[in-house]
């Protein structure tokens, strides 16, 4: 919701927040929402902004990889923005300050609500060591391990221009080793081939087909096995 709502907003305008916030008209019940925070900074100052950004990089995406960036200028920013967006992620730059007070409070409903940061102040979080110098982060919606090999090979022809120094992946932080593993395994969906070719070798077709269907009608499976049995009894 907070996203959508930024959308409509120039990054510009942070120079003006109380013009903006007087500008700003709420149509929808989300808007109301919106305009009812009690945010640390003022609700459209670039401070909230960013931490609603980084929450929304963190809830929306399965992969973060996060990495040093070195003596980038503007035609190097978009040629590698271009090519990363073609292998399947956006590469974002970010303020380690702030970053690392929305990852203390990264499980806060609100981590830009007032008085937050101060009561998370001494959290600590498995990413905050990789905040260090010019970093920015590539983010990548779904769990594809393709997709980071494909990353990888890039960045090694960067020169040193972008350094992968680590990332999250799903629920698990990963450094580079861990990384590196993980880009050799196959996508879930050849996981799931895998592992129905097993069962069918091992527990017939009749296992792979109730393990096949939507998870309503193995419930339904599951509990007219449950009646068949109590009949019997």
């Amino acid at each position: 919701m907070i996203s959508r709502i930024w959308q409509h907003r120039p990054i510009r305008s942070f120079s003006t927040t109380t013009r903006y916030l007087n500008e700003f008209i709420p149509t929808t019940q989300e808007h109301h929402d919106f305009l009812a925070r009690n945010t640390e900074k003022p609700l459209f100052s670039r401070k909230t902004y960013l931490i609603d950004y980084y929450k929304h990089l963190n809830d929306s995406n399965q992969i973060l990889l996060f990495l040093h960036h070195n003596n980038l200028n503007k035609p190097d920013t978009d040629k590698f923005r271009h090519e990363i967006s073609k292998i399947g992620g956006k590469l974002n730059y970010i303020n380690n300050s702030i970053y690392k007070t929305y990852l203390k409070s990264q499980f806060e409903k609100d981590p830009a609500e007032k008085g937050i940061s101060f009561k998370n102040q001494n959290v600590d979080h498995p990413l905050l060591p990789l905040l260090n110098g010019p970093t920015c982060i590539i983010s990548i919606k779904e769990t594809n391990p393709q997709i980071i090999t494909s990353l990888i090979k890039l960045l090694k022809s960067a020169h040193e221009k972008l350094i992968l120094i680590g990332g999250r992946i799903e629920n698990n932080i990963m450094n580079i080793d861990d990384i590196n593993k993980f880009k050799d395994l196959p996508t879930k969906e050849n996981l799931q081939g895998q592992l129905l070719g097993l069962l069918t070798m091992l527990s017939g077709t009749g296992l792979v087909q109730t393990l096949s269907t939507p998870s309503q009608m193995l419930y339904l499976t599951m509990y007219q096995r449950k009646d068949d049995i109590e009949k019997q009894e």
